[in-house]
């Protein structure tokens, strides 16, 4: 028992370093699933590139009914065919080559996924470093009231202050309790999301690159554009592909029939050629229909390389905007909002100051602070998005 009490204890408190997070995102159900897709249609593309098995037959031929006798007659026989469709154009190899650019975009897509896994993983730890923060923020704050409550105590006791302001001052400390209480629980929330993800809920908070956000890189590999390219050109194939179907393919048979030879002329041999006539319109829908799928796959190229120049331009906007407000509340409303929390809990203790200006002051470097915080958890997030949207790695 105690050492399954030790055992789970280790469990609960293993800690991983963020590469090592990043090698198990690698090996991620989605991935895989994606990866096994690719593996499909390139075996498909072998599928699709191949004539087909070459047909063997054996019949019996031109026996009398009454008698089954195959020395009964001259035409009685037993032949023994071979018959392999060919195509007479190149139209199996495009096929082929769809399908491997198809394999190829999966390819990308699972490519794509890790780094849509690894942006998720970023998204979590920059909440939990947010939250983290607001927990430190609100500590403080609980330490700095408690001290509050005790000098009201005794402007109490010598009837410098109110009951009215002692209750208002221990109701503001039940609130900052009741948030850090919450906080507490989004922390436990982020866990079990970063458990799901990577199998643990502790990263070294040492490991983790936070300047790879900040950081312009020179590789960009978009794996959603290539996958989408791969597919475009898919689509090109199979159009290629329609356009040689008007072509048919011909069936070539031979066949040795083997006889009882009762007239003197040996065994038969047989030949034919077969193909079929285009009367039905199965052709011209599947070209149309290839027709409509190369563009309808231009198409979706074409916006994604809009809404990605969009998205990008927005996101540097939005990055700007958060940078200029972070750097005036760094700079000065921080410091304004705690020199005017000093002052008053200075002039508060003289008896100067009224408890309702306290309570005003607190408050107001609490959102100012908090506010500081969701600034910058928003930046980063922004920040690895634009890298995601970019193709830039996030690792």
């Amino acid at each position: 028992m105690r050492i399954l009490v030790i055992s789970l204890f280790t469990l609960n408190v293993f800690c991983m370093t963020f590469n090592e997070a990043i090698n198990i995102l690698e090996k991620h159900e989605s991935i895989d699933s994606i990866k096994y897709k690719s593996k499909a249609l390139g075996e498909q593309a072998d599928l699709k590139g191949s004539w087909g098995d070459p047909m063997f037959k054996i019949a019996a031929k031109n026996f009398p009914k009454d008698s089954l006798e195959r020395d009964q007659t001259p035409m009685t026989g037993i032949e023994f065919g071979l018959s392999q469709k060919i195509s007479l154009t190149t139209k199996y190899g495009v096929m082929a080559n769809a399908f491997d650019s198809l394999s190829k975009a999966y390819e990308y897509e699972a490519d794509d996924k890790k780094q849509a896994l690894t942006k998720g993983l970023w998204d979590i730890l920059i909440f939990k470093r947010k939250i983290t923060e607001e927990l430190d923020i609100l500590k403080e704050n609980d330490a700095w009231i408690s001290k509050i409550l005790k000098v009201s105590k005794r402007l109490y006791s010598t009837g410098k202050t109110s009951q009215q302001a002692l209750l208002d001052i221990q109701i503001r400390k039940s609130e900052i309790e009741r948030e850090l209480i919450n906080k507490k629980y989004e922390l436990e929330s982020l866990d079990d999301r970063l458990h799901y993800l990577i199998g643990t809920s502790n990263i070294e908070t040492n490991s983790i690159p936070w300047t790879i956000l900040n950081e312009v890189s020179k590789n960009v590999n978009d794996n959603r554009e290539l996958s989408l390219k791969e597919k475009l050109k898919a689509k090109d194939f199979s159009l290629s592909a329609s356009k040689l179907n008007y072509i048919p393919d011909v069936t070539v048979s031979v066949g040795y029939t083997k006889r009882s030879d009762i007239d003197g002329n040996g065994d038969f041999l047989g030949a034919s050629l077969s193909f079929p006539l285009p009367f039905s319109g199965e052709k011209y829908s599947k070209h149309a229909q290839a027709v409509n799928e190369k563009v309808e796959a231009v198409k979706r190229y074409e916006n994604y390389k809009k809404e990605k120049k969009r998205d990008i331009a927005i996101l540097q906007k939005d990055i700007r905007m958060l940078l200029s407000e972070l750097d005036i509340i760094s700079k000065k409303t921080i410091k304004f909002a705690m020199n005017s929390r000093e002052i008053t809990a200075k002039s508060y203790g003289l008896g100067n100051s009224s408890y309702v200006e306290l309570l005003q002051s607190e408050l107001k470097l609490q959102k100012i602070l908090m506010h500081k915080v969701m600034l910058e958890a928003t930046r980063d997030i922004k920040r690895a998005t634009l890298k995601y949207v970019k193709g830039e790695p996030l690792i």
